[in-house]
């Protein structure tokens, strides 16, 4: 007999893993897109299935639930997000699968540097030294003596870049602003936004494409409900080491498909993301034990 608390982090792990493999195939699937859709098409897509996700929370609320007196700062997120979309989907759809996700490891250093820039948080020597010893992983990846330039690393990182400051804007909306408010804003000026922008530049896909946008936006819709149901039973805490798993999952995904073997490089300053990025959470979750 399984008690109830452990029946909730085996839950919050089935859901986590289930919905890291879903981030993987989609950005796998993205990969045989033809390279002439646009990053902007790909926007609008990602953005209108979360906003039919969202829909039903919506009238189950009520419109009084996204009440707001922040309008900009919403808008500032939901720009930050958009653009975060598109320099991903750039950077797997040009990049080996293992490198675009060892590269994405790198968000929480992103989000600590841009805390301490924009939250004034204290930081201590000892974190300032992972935080170096952290970006130091992301030139052993790319090695630059050998590297041949190749700009979709530059666009990883500055997606990482555009994360973390959506969630350092998301982070100031909680203190005013409820989830489902958030939620609406996201969704719907995303769908708008990018929906704008991708009639300028439409050029209408090919069937096949069509049908590869389709099943990623479905995949896509199914990663986000998965991570909504493991937050269900489980801590964020908890799950976040779960995130590694994706490159478990990325090095075979990328070897059976795409031929992409992963270096020995590749692996080596993968390790060091994460083990820099596991010491720097814990140290966070020390402060509220």
């Amino acid at each position: 007999m399984i008690d109830a608390s452990r029946k909730d982090k085996l839950l919050s792990v089935a859901w986590s893993l289930f919905g890291s493999l879903c981030f993987t195939a989609v950005m796998s699937i993205s990969k045989f897109l033809d390279p002439s859709v646009k990053g902007v098409v790909l926007v609008f897509i990602r953005c209108l299935f979360g906003l039919i996700f969202f829909l039903p929370f919506l009238l189950k609320t009520g419109v009084d639930s996204i009440n707001t007196k922040r309008l900009s700062l919403h808008l500032l997120r939901v720009i930050c997000v958009c653009l975060t979309i598109a320099c991903i989907y750039y950077g797997y759809r040009n990049l080996p699968l293992a490198v675009a996700t060892s590269i994405g490891f790198t968000a929480p250093l992103m989000t600590t540097t841009l805390a301490i820039v924009l939250l004034k948080e204290a930081v201590t020597f000892k974190k300032w030294i992972l935080i170096i010893v952290g970006y130091l992983g992301i030139l052993i990846i790319i090695r630059p003596p050998e590297f041949t330039f190749n700009s979709a690393v530059y666009i990883l990182l500055l997606a990482n870049f555009f994360a973390s400051a959506a969630l350092i804007f998301a982070k100031k909306l909680t203190t005013t602003e409820s989830t489902i408010s958030m939620m609406f804003y996201l969704n719907v000026c995303g769908a708008l936004i990018s929906g704008v922008l991708a009639c300028f530049s439409w050029e209408n896909p090919a069937f096949q494409d069509w049908i590869v946008l389709i099943v990623m936006g479905l995949i896509g819709m199914t990663a986000q409900f998965c991570y909504v149901k493991s937050l269900q039973y489980g801590k964020p805490s908890f799950l976040a080491p779960l995130e590694y798993s994706r490159l478990v999952m990325a090095i075979p995904i990328g070897l059976f498909l795409f031929n992409e073997f992963p270096t020995f490089w590749t692996i080596f300053g993968s390790g060091i993301i994460v083990v820099v990025t596991l010491l720097i959470t814990r140290m966070e979750l020390s402060k509220y034990s």
